[in-house]
């Protein structure tokens, strides 16, 4: 089976498919993105020849009035003309998009060449990108109900309980002797958060501090290890005790499948609003803690302090949170997609001939 995979932007739109790529490595992979991040992401799975990366040009429609936004239309059908040129090549059974602006000009050019598309939504609340994709979609799956059209089958996320403590010890230089604490602010990193760490020195008393700052955003701070990116996060989050983060779902949802209690500070600006509703429902599940980034500098160490002295009853909690894993149910989506598209085409030609 031929499956094209779509998405990009930030690695919340990335290692999704990344994951989805591993259950279904068994059939013949594309992936359809730009020269941004996921290209660097998805170069590993092409460099072991498992994945053919096809490069389109897009654009990312900006939160306040600019000339590029005027643009749009334009570019997004120079995009989509560019995906339908990869697709008609290709001639994939299925597609799968997991969102933002890269996903949408591969799912128009589906629609249009008929090719079944499938979409997936991890936050609370729909991003601009998937909001217009479902309506040229056959199938939208959610993490979350938030949409009556999808259907939910949960995050997909990455087998994170499967990490290696000692490779996680080793990436952040630390022997295990004290409490870890990992800081994370998504692949761009979060200036936020590295900052108000730094100003809390107080928390190195207790817990070694490993914070992955975001690219260009490296901290000058005695008391912390750090990296701008890791891309072994399953064996981090089996080192660590405990994490501070920002509230995308997929990282919320992994520190959960992975039993690590949190301290998530929501990301307010520029933003739709999805992060404080992410955080809002794993605090609700008794899975972590939630901050406001206004406040940080009073409640960060209580808060850090607190979610590890009380990290057995947050685990509980996220123990009983297993049905937010849905990484298998989408492969099989796609699989039974993918498998019915054949036997229409099939059909077809028994037909003409």
């Amino acid at each position: 089976m031929k499956i094209v995979f779509s998405g990009g932007g930030t690695a919340g739109h990335v290692m999704p498919n990344l994951a989805l790529i591993d259950k279904l490595q068994a059939h013949t992979v594309y992936y359809i993105g730009t020269d941004g991040m996921e290209k660097g992401l998805v170069a590993p799975l092409v460099a072991d020849k498992r994945v053919t990366y096809l490069q389109i040009s897009a654009s990312k429609l900006q939160r306040k009035a600019t000339l590029g936004n005027l643009l749009l239309p334009f570019r997004l059908i120079k995009s989509v003309r560019e995906a339908k040129r990869h697709l008609r090549k290709i001639q994939p059974d299925v597609i799968f998009s997991k969102g933002g602006y890269v996903g949408l000009p591969t799912v128009i050019a589906g629609r249009l060449l008929h090719i079944p598309t499938v979409i997936h939504e991890s936050d609370m609340s729909a991003g601009l990108a998937n909001r217009i994709s479902a309506k040229f979609a056959d199938v939208y799956l959610s993490a979350f109900p938030c949409d009556k059209r999808a259907k939910t089958v949960g995050v997909i996320v990455r087998e994170v309980w499967k990490g290696d403590k000692d490779a996680g010890l080793a990436t952040m230089g630390f022997d295990g002797s004290k409490p870890i604490l990992l800081v994370t602010g998504g692949s761009l990193g979060a200036k936020v958060l590295n900052d108000a760490v730094t100003n809390c020195p107080n928390l190195a008393k207790t817990f070694d501090i490993f914070v992955i700052t975001g690219k260009g955003k490296r901290i000058h701070c005695p008391f912390v290890h750090q990296a701008e990116f890791a891309n072994n996060m399953c064996d981090l989050f089996k080192a660590c005790d405990v994490c501070l983060t920002r509230a995308g779902a997929n990282i919320l949802a992994e520190l959960t499948l992975a039993q690590v209690p949190f301290v998530a500070v929501p990301l307010t600006k520029q933003s739709r609003g999805e992060q404080v509703a992410n955080a809002r429902y794993f605090a609700q599940r008794g899975c972590g803690i939630t901050l406001d980034e206004k406040d940080l500098s009073q409640t960060l160490e209580r808060a850090v302090t607190g979610a590890y002295r009380n990290r057995n009853a947050f685990c509980a909690k996220q123990k009983a949170c297993k049905e937010l894993y849905g990484t298998d149910k989408t492969a099989k989506i796609i699989l039974d997609v993918g498998a019915h598209q054949q036997k229409k085409l099939q059909t077809t030609v028994k037909q003409r001939t």
